[in-house]
């Protein structure tokens, strides 16, 4: 009598692959620099032919209807797209890309206690976003969201044409303000220096020169 052996039929969930994939990399990181590169190369190998054989078979289906929408569909499978994803076989969507601009900003902004975060993408141009934190407010923010936010986002989504400011939301009660943007560059970031404090005469005037340019300063 022989036994019978039953496959497990459960579908494994990205997570777990990702997993397994992440324990092997932990063991080849301990590797020499040789044996590191050999198996960097033979990832890209197997990567360039899995991508080759997966463009050949959307190409061979994408001519019979039912075929392309039952592919399209399968973009659903969050295994399927991570793996299609990973050979550049499709493109991100818009929104992990504005989600991946407005990363590439979030340390800059934490390092003044501000945020930022998306509230909705309307394709094909147009995102909306929200300052929050020290960020929501602050004197500065129009900076902020010119030289940090919008050129992060169109560097990553060059098809965004309007993004739009939301109303923010609750402001931390003990989030400081900052009068200069973080992505003010030095020497531009809108001040100059005229004088200090105690060189204006009390209850008079003092002559300065700013920016090449005579001003009057009052101390009262």
């Amino acid at each position: 009598m022989s036994a019978q052996v039953q496959s497990d039929t459960r579908e494994p969930d990205l997570d777990s692959l990702l997993h397994d994939i992440q324990a092997l990399e932990a063991i080849v990181d301990g590797w020499t620099e040789q044996q590191r590169n050999t198996v960097d190369a033979l990832r890209r190998s197997i990567d360039d032919l899995h991508r080759e054989a997966i463009v050949r078979l959307i190409r061979g289906v994408s001519t019979e209807p039912e075929a392309a929408r039952a592919l399209k569909s399968l973009l659903g499978d969050e295994v399927v797209y991570a793996v299609l994803r990973h050979l550049g076989v499709v493109r991100a969507s818009l929104q992990e890309r504005v989600e991946a601009a407005l990363e590439s900003v979030r340390p800059m902004l934490a390092s003044h206690g501000g945020n930022v975060e998306l509230v909705d993408v309307q394709p094909p141009d147009r995102v909306e976003i929200r300052l929050t934190g020290a960020c929501d407010g602050c004197p500065a923010s129009g900076l902020t969201l010119s030289e940090g936010i919008e050129k992060a986002i169109r560097a990553e989504c060059p098809e965004i044409r309007h993004i739009d400011k939301a109303r923010g939301g609750p402001r931390a009660a003990e989030s400081p303000i900052h009068f200069v943007s973080p992505f003010a560059r030095a020497g531009d970031s809108g001040w100059l220096r005229a004088a200090a404090f105690d060189e204006l005469p009390d209850g008079g005037v003092k002559l300065a020169t700013v920016g090449g340019r005579s001003v009057l300063l009052s101390r009262v």
